[in-house]
């Protein structure tokens, strides 16, 4: 008798986990950005008190969003690895400003665990883990 693939767990490989790990720890820090820019509101003299409570809001929402990402990645679910790949660009992008206004250690911080993550999502045991079948009719 053929084993049914849903009810089969494959091993869990060590990229996905820490491809899920870095989305995590981005979320974190998004999160602590966003209450970072709530107390700017309460200073003595804030710049702008929407434009700060937007920026919690958005900061809130992507935060919420890479957490999301993380979690199904790790599940093994494939659409996760697209806008994971898109959000690694950008940081990746984001980074090259660093380095030329004197703050390499910022843009270290924004480029090595996106480039990792990059790499990560191109491997293949990770694409293995994440293109299976759950179904003879349905993917993950």
């Amino acid at each position: 008798m053929v084993p049914d693939p849903v009810t089969q767990h494959p091993q869990r490989p060590r990229g996905v986990l820490v491809i899920a790990a870095i989305l995590g720890l981005e979320s974190v820090a998004l999160a602590l950005l966003a209450a970072a820019s709530v107390v700017t509101v309460f200073r003595a003299e804030p710049v702008s008190v929407g434009g700060s409570v937007f920026m919690a809001v958005l900061l809130l929402l992507v935060a919420a969003g890479l957490g999301a990402l993380a979690v199904k990645l790790a599940g093994g679910f494939r659409w996760p690895r697209s806008p994971s790949l898109v959000v690694q660009l950008f940081l990746v992008i984001l980074s090259f400003p660093y380095f030329s206004s004197g703050n390499p250690i910022v843009g270290f911080l924004l480029m090595v665990p996106a480039a990792v993550v990059i790499v990560l999502l191109f491997s293949k045991r990770v694409l293995e883990f994440t293109v299976r079948t759950a179904a003879p009719e349905r993917m993950l």
